[in-house]
């Protein structure tokens, strides 16, 4: 998960949840009075108080006095994005569903938009769409091929869901 914070008349700054020490783990889950797994969640569900922690915690890496009362970015100001681990679980998942092309269209699109490396998930959309393609003639599967390393900071400002790895059921829509 990215968290991303793009405050009115200033650059966008990003920052990977996954890259959090565990000190500041705890730091954020005292902030909000929560536990880290409960933090998780409320990342995925675009809690704005979660994303704010994520980012005040990131931010105190440059500015140690900086307090969580002193940094209150407005909700538009906030958004999770997809970051590439996830993008590839949610890819894989979504092409092993089958019959149901429509909303995997649908999905994927929403991926797409919700990505933080968007370059990146198109390149692996296509890559799973072509080998279900070869699959579907009747080609013999292919070696999967790396794709290409993109830069984790493609231009994009959009909101994310949470969404599921289960494969009964896509998500169709983001708040």
């Amino acid at each position: 998960m990215i968290v991303e914070y793009a405050p009115e008349g200033g650059d966008a700054e990003r920052y990977d949840v996954r890259k959090l020490l565990t000190s500041e783990a705890a730091a954020v889950g005292r902030a909000l009075g929560m536990k880290w797994p409960e933090v998780k969640e409320a990342l995925g569900d675009d809690d704005p108080e979660a994303m704010r922690a994520v980012a005040w915690v990131m931010r105190k890496r440059q500015d140690p006095q900086l307090r969580f009362s002193d940094f209150d970015p407005g909700v538009d100001e906030v958004s999770s994005l997809w970051d590439r681990k996830e993008i590839d679980s949610f890819v894989t998942e979504a092409f092993k569903v089958q019959g149901k092309d429509e909303e995997r269209d649908v999905f994927m699109r929403i991926l797409v938009r919700n990505a933080a490396d968007q370059a990146h998930a198109e390149a692996l959309i296509k890559e799973h769409a072509d080998e279900a393609a070869a699959l579907a003639a009747g080609e013999a599967p292919k070696e999967p091929s790396t794709v290409s390393p993109t830069s984790e900071n493609s231009e994009t400002s959009t909101s994310s869901s949470s969404l599921t790895s289960s494969t009964s059921d896509l998500p169709l829509s983001t708040p």
